[in-house]
């Protein structure tokens, strides 16, 4: 997903509106949240993370959030009896035989997205199954693999970030974007001096970036807000100075 938006004019400066897959409609929402360049969008951290801790369908705890990969077993479009709503409904088996429902609604396109047979990785909510006990999610995010790579899911499970959003936007995608304009942070220029990073042991801004948007642990993630928010307050700090000082002269 990274490779086609970088299709544009490499600079920081350049307009989101100009990268492929966002648009002009959602350069507007993104504006509402103070982005509207490829900078804003590598400056702007996720405020949180969601924790989704790989696992077997036989091991799912109903109660908490877990990832599972998996194959498509079955996957169709239900209109219900009573409210008539539409939902997607999917069975999800993985390599020990176990299989799990998954439930989508208001979510039509996936019954196209996704095929029997397809491989397939979920992160979400686990609770029981009214129909047989079993394990079952609601609404997960999914991200398809390809069936004959033994790679791991680069989008869901694990850390997942959390964005401010505004109307239609989703941190999913906010996600994509950010990881597509990711290799352009190096060019970010510091603005702390080495020896003020050395001193109270921060970040360089590449590094925060990188890591802000793709922690490892929570470790590092917290790292990287610690030193953008050192750097926030510098700046504050300093444009309170200059407006004294203008109102003293």
């Amino acid at each position: 997903m990274s490779t086609p938006i970088l299709a544009l004019s490499r600079s920081l400066d350049a307009s989101v509106e100009t990268l492929k897959t966002i648009g002009p409609t959602n350069a507007g929402r993104l504006a509402k949240l103070g982005i509207r360049t490829v900078r804003d969008l590598l400056l702007t951290l996720p405020f949180g993370w969601e924790s989704y801790e790989s696992a077997q369908i036989d091991t799912l705890v109903p109660g908490r959030q877990a990832s599972v990969v998996g194959t498509v077993l079955s996957i169709k479009q239900v209109t219900t009896r009573f409210r008539k709503m539409q939902l997607t409904e999917a069975t999800i088996g993985d390599e020990a035989g176990t299989e799990m429902r998954v439930v989508w609604f208001k979510n039509p396109w996936i019954v196209k997205n996704l095929r029997t047979g397809d491989r397939v990785a979920l992160a979400g909510q686990v609770k029981s199954s009214r129909y047989g006990g079993g394990p079952e999610m609601t609404n997960p995010h999914y991200e398809r693999l390809d069936a004959d790579v033994e790679g791991q899911p680069k989008r869901v499970g694990g850390l997942m970030p959390k964005y401010h959003l505004v109307d239609k936007l989703t941190s999913r995608k906010i996600a994509g974007w950010v990881e597509a304009v990711l290799p352009l942070a190096d060019r970010l220029e510091d603005l702390l001096p080495p020896d003020v990073r050395e001193r109270n042991s921060l970040l360089s801004v590449v590094d925060a970036v990188r890591l802000g948007h793709k922690p490892t642990t929570d470790a590092e993630y917290w790292q990287a807000r610690r030193r953008m928010a050192f750097a926030e307050l510098l700046e504050l700090q300093t444009a309170f100075a200059l407006m004294r000082a203008k109102i003293a002269a």
